[in-house]
């Protein structure tokens, strides 16, 4: 006799929204409503807010605004370091100045978007930072890749395990799955990790991301803005 057994049920990503501008923070919710795989959670038009509101509801993903009155994101992404808050961020924000894409990268966040960009380009954006991969949008790539830039013989210096290593960041892998798919211990991964960020001095995944798309080791922006892994060979030696 067969068994019935029940679907698996797949829970929504939890999603809250931060941004002082009233009729831009309910165009987001209207986005996040038609997204079945998504849920919206609340909504905060100040930082004050959004602080007590991330600390309540534990949100899987923050659509987060840079510049508020008296205040900005930075902030923000210090409190979530902070209280260690596994929470993916995705800034939306009209400012896209060098400064600002570094603070917010350094800061965490997973994603930027300008508020220019499509709302293909956002829905790209919420699903690769819910899967914790990284997501820039086009002018922030641009100065993202400005940021990076780095002299030509800078490559020649990582070796094939921390340019697959490198290759699996950017793909959103965490050290555990990276350990796995090249067979070698976890501190073996951290220690690629470490030389990575001593030889790039590039610290943040995005920052990383978008050395490996200078690297060819993924999809640069102009090809795939949403990357995922490049066909990167797995069996060199550690």
């Amino acid at each position: 006799m067969e068994t019935m057994t029940e679907p698996v049920s797949i829970q929504p990503y939890r999603v809250l929204i931060i941004e002082d501008q009233t009729a831009i923070r309910e165009m987001l919710a209207v986005l996040v409503h038609t997204m079945p795989d998504f849920e919206l959670v609340g909504q905060a038009g100040t930082l004050a807010a959004a602080v007590e509101l991330t600390a309540e509801l534990r949100p899987d993903v923050v659509v987060l605004d840079w510049m508020f009155p008296g205040g900005g994101g930075v902030e923000f992404l210090a409190g979530l370091r902070a209280e260690a808050q596994r929470t993916h961020v995705l800034v939306f924000s009209a400012s896209t100045s060098p400064h600002a894409v570094r603070e917010a990268l350094t800061g965490g966040a997973k994603g930027f978007v300008e508020k220019c960009a499509s709302i293909a380009d956002l829905t790209l954006a919420l699903r690769a930072v819910a899967a914790g991969r990284v997501y820039f949008g086009p002018a922030v790539a641009r100065a993202v890749n400005d940021l990076v830039r780095a002299p030509a013989d800078e490559s020649a210096a990582l070796s094939d395990r921390e340019r697959q290593v490198l290759a699996l960041l950017a793909a959103g892998s965490p050290s555990k799955e990276i350990a796995t798919r090249l067979g070698v211990s976890m501190k073996t991964v951290n220690n690629h990790r470490a030389n990575l960020a001593a030889k790039t001095g590039l610290h943040s995944i995005a920052q990383l991301t978008m050395h490996a798309a200078r690297l060819g080791l993924i999809p640069g922006p102009g090809d795939q803005i949403e990357t995922e892994a490049a066909a990167v060979s797995l069996g060199a030696s550690n």
